[in-house]
């Protein structure tokens, strides 16, 4: 923090304490002999994470502090995370709401390529997700991507996730390169609730008819039990 201009207006223990907030945050000093301007630049480097923190809380009220003293709703921390993705991630419905209605961009990317939509869609969080769609959230994925995201899901059996990708409106019968479904999927690997599932939420049985043998012979092997 160089100080290629006096600093006799500031007091030492002042000028120590911004002085290694602004070295931390890799702010050079302003020259500018004002406490206030000083500790206002260290303020605005340090809104992103402080926004995160009170988003990662649901803390509404802090929120709003942040915003009225100048933070941008939209920014990004080290990693591009706004408090939209932290939220969204969280599964915080309110702080969702907040943060829409303070204008955070619904399609903000981190450094990963990730939106708020892709996190509550991790999170599960139904609610957050159509919310979301409704302020205009886009699945910033190709039709291949999509399919391999639910052929996975399928294989790992979580249903949960795949309510959520159908939330924001993935199809079941997406598909990876090879023209697999998750129903394809279901199949191969012996799993006959998820079959059930992935039919029930609009998989096509005429996309494979080894999953429409499989699954009529199971039901059969269920009503002989009975």
């Amino acid at each position: 923090m160089g100080g290629c201009m006096s600093r006799k207006e500031i007091p030492d223990e002042i000028y120590r304490y911004w002085s290694a907030v602004a070295s931390s945050l890799r702010l050079g000093w302003l020259g500018t002999n004002n406490v206030r301007t000083e500790r206002k630049a260290c303020q605005l480097a340090l809104f992103p994470n402080l926004l995160n923190s009170s988003a990662v809380e649901e803390d509404i009220l802090g929120l709003e502090e942040h915003l009225r003293e100048g933070a941008d709703v939209s920014s990004g921390d080290e990693r591009g995370r706004t408090p939209l993705h932290v939220a969204a991630g969280e599964g915080h419905l309110n702080a969702v709401r907040f943060l829409l209605q303070h204008g955070a961009d619904v399609n903000a990317t981190d450094c990963d390529e990730e939106t708020p939509l892709r996190d509550a869609i991790r999170c599960k969080s139904l609610e957050v997700v159509e919310l979301l769609i409704s302020a205009g959230a886009r699945l910033e994925k190709s039709s291949e991507e999509l399919g391999v995201e639910m052929c996975c899901l399928a294989f790992l059996g979580d249903t949960e996730q795949m309510e959520a990708w159908k939330a924001a409106g993935v199809s079941f019968n997406v598909s990876d390169a090879h023209g697999r479904t998750p129903l394809h999927v279901a199949v191969c690997t012996n799993q006959p609730e998820m079959v059930e599932f992935c039919i029930r939420n609009g998989s096509a049985l005429e996309k494979s008819s080894k999953a429409t043998v499989f699954f009529q012979s199971d039901r059969n092997l269920q009503d002989k039990k009975r």
